[in-house]
């Protein structure tokens, strides 16, 4: 199992305050492969022992770019890997197939998010490393979507079987339980965000959730 961490862009997640839970994470785990970081770009000189994503890119090399993220230059900021078309910056189909191949071309594995089965059916084709399961009306939530639509992500799980991506499990993450969950119904990890880096102790759900990565 997986525990990919988003730190999207709270405050508590971001600047200062990013570096303060990166530090802690690493205290307790030193480089765990286990755990992704997926980082604001703004945050992109922060050096960390762990595994480092960023939150969106784009398929292109260096060059005249304004506001830009080419995926060309990651390698400079130490980033492994990309996510995309996260529920809060959807992206076209055409743009990721772009991405996620020139991100295997440059040596970066990608994680896709997908809103339904049907989206889940798309990307397969594209291959990404990982597509991970997010219906975005339990992003953020209370309720995880482990609890509220278990048969769906056996259903994603079985989507996935035998091809190059592994499935993610993300919306609503909040405790071991819901990793648990996940972990039994078939995903290979799960996408976490607010339930880590909003709490009022981030490292000690990280430790808790931990407990059923392995």
């Amino acid at each position: 199992m997986l525990l990919f961490i988003n730190f999207k862009a709270y405050r508590e997640s971001t600047g200062n305050n990013a570096v303060g839970i990166i530090r802690g994470i690493e205290k307790e785990f030193e480089s765990n492969p286990s755990i992704i970081l997926v980082l604001n770009p703004l945050d992109s000189m922060i050096e960390t022992k762990l595994t480092k994503y960023i939150q969106t890119a784009e398929p292109l090399n260096p060059g005249p770019y304004t506001g830009h993220i080419p995926v060309g230059l990651l390698a400079d900021y130490g980033y492994s890997g990309i996510m995309l078309n996260h529920s809060e910056l959807r992206l076209d189909l055409e743009k990721i197939r772009e991405t996620v191949e020139m991100a295997q071309k440059n040596g970066f594995k990608t994680l896709v998010c997908a809103e339904g089965l049907e989206k889940i059916k798309e990307l397969i084709p594209f291959g990404p490393d990982f597509i991970a399961y997010e219906p975005p009306e339990l992003i953020g939530g209370d309720i995880s979507v482990s609890t509220a639509k278990p048969e769906i992500i056996a259903e994603a799980a079985g989507l996935l079987d035998g091809t190059r991506s592994k499935f993610i499990v993300g919306a609503g993450i909040k405790n071991r339980n819901d990793v648990l969950t996940s972990k039994k119904l078939g995903a290979e990890g799960t996408l976490v965000a607010s339930g880590v880096v909003k709490s009022k102790e981030p490292i000690r759900v990280v430790r808790e959730m931990m407990s059923e990565v392995v």
